[in-house]
């Protein structure tokens, strides 16, 4: 927004959206392609707005005219897009090129930081970023073609899924797949299997805290028929193998919370279920499935890159909060074996504030995670 506009930014609840704010919102996402996908759709705040604690939305004016909104919570000072750490991707939905004054956001809702993590759009030059790239199964010539293209650059890969795929015919005569609404029996049984996963790997356990489970049941019971939760789910003589939670509008699908009985371990439903759910849609018009940013090897062979979105965050002045999560991170020893994890503990941190909206809460998580990353740098005794 340029210096000589009079800027206004204007706090609202989710609910409080009105038809006009859609109409222009609608608008915005239509004409940037980049901002593709059911998170940057209104229905994203309009199903889950109320089950973020301190949900808002800003809605930015210039010279008395509607040119965007940011949708947002607020944790220890800090201010996170909303429904964080569950919004996979998130920015301003506003004009294509209109300049933004960050610092009259962070002024208006009296935050002073923005943090983000998979910020789509352009981004403040003063901000400390980090590049990730979205990767996509890109279906927008069908089914057939975007099989052929993966498997002649990712053979072998394809050739062990097909295997896979051939001994669970052989040894259970093949599993019931279903595209279906996210019931609460679904739900239940991929949340367990998550917290039992954080458990184990000693991450924060993003559902400890309630709202995360309240938006998912939220997004679940939204009743639209071209947006909100989906399941891909294996079956064999009625019970659950296999589940992937997606989040799906009209034409694309964010694949989000996978999960499967480690008893098929062997036989890697986990990627089977991808493909049988890409098989199922991609001929009924779905034309990406877009799976995230991060760096997992099963990602390569299925997708493509999708675009570039950023992390990290826009300091504006520090406050204690944000101090302490510096503190913590600058106990880690300066060696080469630890860069790596700083920027881990960094992305830890930020699940904690995000989920935890108690001061104490936050501080007990960030403690133990500290601890956990001590000890797995700490010289072994001989």
């Amino acid at each position: 927004m340029s210096g000589h506009a009079e800027t206004q930014v204007d706090i609202l609840r989710p609910q409080d959206l009105t038809r006009e704010d859609a109409r222009f919102w609608s608008g915005f996402v239509a004409s940037r392609p980049e901002l593709s996908g059911p998170y940057f759709d209104i229905r994203y705040v309009q199903a889950m707005g109320a089950k973020v604690p301190g949900g808002a939305v800003a809605r930015i004016t210039q010279d008395g005219r509607v040119v965007g909104y940011f949708p947002f919570q607020i944790r220890a000072g800090a201010l996170q897009p909303l429904g964080a750490p569950m919004t996979d991707y998130h920015g301003l939905i506003g004009e294509a090129g209109c300049p933004f004054d960050y610092m009259a956001l962070l002024t208006a809702t009296r935050a002073k930081r923005l943090d983000f993590q998979g910020w789509v759009g352009p981004m403040c030059g003063k901000a400390e970023a980090l590049m990730l790239q979205r990767r996509v199964a890109d279906t927008s010539e069908g089914f057939d073609a975007w099989y052929a293209k993966q498997d002649h650059e990712h053979h072998k890969f394809f050739k062990n899924v097909a295997r896979c795929e051939r001994n669970i015919a052989k040894d259970f005569g093949g599993f019931d797949f279903t595209w279906e609404r996210v019931t609460p029996e679904i739900l239940d049984w991929v949340i367990a299997l998550k917290r039992e996963q954080y458990k184990k790997t000693g991450l924060h356990d993003i559902f400890d805290c309630g709202w995360t489970r309240d938006l998912l049941d939220n997004l679940a019971a939204f009743d639209d028929e071209t947006y909100g939760l989906r399941a891909g789910v294996f079956r064999h003589n009625g019970k659950l193998v296999a589940a992937e939670i997606s989040l799906m509008n009209e034409d694309s699908v964010h694949l989000w919370f996978p999960a499967y009985d480690a008893d098929y371990y062997r036989y890697t439903v986990g990627i089977v279920l991808t493909m049988a759910i890409i098989r199922e849609l991609a001929p009924k018009g779905i034309r990406s499935f877009d799976f995230g940013t991060g760096g997992e090897d099963y990602k390569s062979p299925l997708t493509t890159f999708g675009g570039n979105c950023y992390e990290g965050n826009l300091q504006y002045t520090p406050r204690i909060a944000s101090l302490m999560v510096d503190a913590t991170v600058a106990m880690l020893p300066v060696r080469p074996k630890v860069e790596q994890l700083r920027l881990s503990l960094r992305r830890r941190v930020n699940v904690i504030r995000s989920t935890e909206v108690s001061f104490v809460g936050w501080g007990k998580a960030v403690y133990a995670m500290g601890q956990r990353a001590l000890m797995r740098i700490r010289p072994a005794k001989v």
